[in-house]
């Protein structure tokens, strides 16, 4: 790396830096638009993300236990640049000067002496789900969504109109595996038998029959294979709220598709991501089971499970996020950049529903005094 690219103080100072992709027609940055690829925002100019006849490809788990490999972004004038509030990294375009901290709000400046600067070590995303739905479109979705919920402060509501959200690619594992698994187990059968039993009718005692069901165990055991592919583990900073994605959308990774976006860099490790990820397949692999124990109850006693072909790669998954603080709180949102499904948290207003509880108990008044006002004139 360069001395000016390691120092974010040079880096400002050299504006011909901060243009990554620059229009072939006005000499602006191009930035990636929803549908349209890169886009000039002052002159209109498009280009199209050149295909690559490469495929995404899947890496073997061993190897990188081995000899991890680490080649950044490939992106040499963007930077990685660590929130002070929620610890966040977030790796930001080089057009993006200051913004805000995607996860919790706090300031983030992109010269700022604290700055992770370009991170060679991290692995390089194989492949990306590109941003399908524009900002606007995403704000609009937010909108909806905030003016539904009852009890919402009226401020919040208003403040969100002014809101913008910000763009971020999250980062995912996700990961191959063949599985061959012994399992041992207990298959329960019902059967039925018929029981007497006595009862009073009308004051006399009568003999009456009934069906009684009991269960019939048997020792069952059997070997289960399965191959489970892309197996989605999350690896950010938080996972506030879940959301899904279309996996088939996936595209090579470029470094263009973060042309005006942020990508938070992973903290979850990938041997501590193929730990969860075996969490998961275990429990596809314990209901896989029962299956093939079948009857009407099934007793799992043991499942041994062996891996092979294990592969993994890193993903860039696309959301746009915000933040607002009420009641000395943070509230947190987003919306599926792919989907354009919106969640988040949200106040609740003290004043609103202490004045719908007081509407309700002033009508149960009403109610009750006309009640006692027409009962005292019969």
């Amino acid at each position: 790396m360069s001395s000016a690219e390691s120092n974010p103080t040079t880096a400002t100072a050299t504006p011909a830096k901060e243009y990554k992709f620059p229009c072939k027609q006005c000499g602006a940055d191009l930035v990636f638009t929803p549908g349209q690829d890169l886009k000039c925002p002052f002159c209109g100019h498009q280009e199209k993300i050149p295909d690559t006849a490469e495929a995404i490809k899947e890496y073997s788990f061993n190897d990188y236990l081995a000899k991890p490999r680490g080649h950044g972004y490939g992106d040499t004038q963007g930077r990685d640049i660590r929130c002070s509030g929620c610890g966040a990294t977030t790796h930001l375009d080089a057009s993006i000067r200051a913004t805000k901290c995607q996860f919790c709000g706090l300031p983030l400046i992109t010269g700022d002496a604290d700055a992770a600067g370009q991170a060679s070590d991290v692995i390089a995303p194989e492949a990306v789900v590109p941003f399908a739905i524009s900002q606007e479109q995403a704000q609009q979705s937010f909108k909806k969504w905030i003016s539904s919920l009852w009890f919402a402060p009226s401020e919040i509501k208003r403040d969100s109109q002014q809101k913008q959200m910000q763009g971020v690619y999250r980062p995912y594992w996700t990961y191959d595996a063949h599985t061959v698994s012994h399992w041992t187990g207990e298959r329960g059968d019902y059967y039925y038998t018929t029981e007497s039993y006595t009862t009073q009718e009308n004051g006399q005692s009568v003999t009456r029959t009934r069906q009684v069901r009991h269960t019939r165990w048997s020792f069952v055991s059997g070997v289960y294979s399965d191959f489970f592919d892309d197996v989605l583990i999350s690896a950010g900073q938080t996972t506030d709220f879940t959301t899904q994605f279309q996996l088939d959308g996936l595209k090579h990774y470029e470094p263009q598709y973060l042309s005006g976006y942020g990508a938070e860099r992973y903290v979850v490790s990938c041997e501590d991501g193929w730990g969860q990820a075996k969490d998961v397949i275990k429990d596809e692999i314990y209901s896989a089971v029962r299956g093939q124990i079948g009857g009407d109850e099934q007793r799992v006693t043991s499942v041994d499970t062996a891996y092979s072909g294990i592969t993994y790669k890193h993903i860039l998954l696309p959301l746009y996020l915000s933040c607002y603080r009420y009641g000395g709180k943070t509230y947190c949102f987003q919306v599926n950049g792919q989907t354009g499904e919106v969640q988040g948290a949200r106040p609740y207003s003290f004043w609103k529903i202490f004045a719908l509880v007081v509407s309700i108990a002033a009508v149960i008044a009403v109610v009750v005094l006309l009640s006692q006002h027409g009962h005292h004139h019969r």
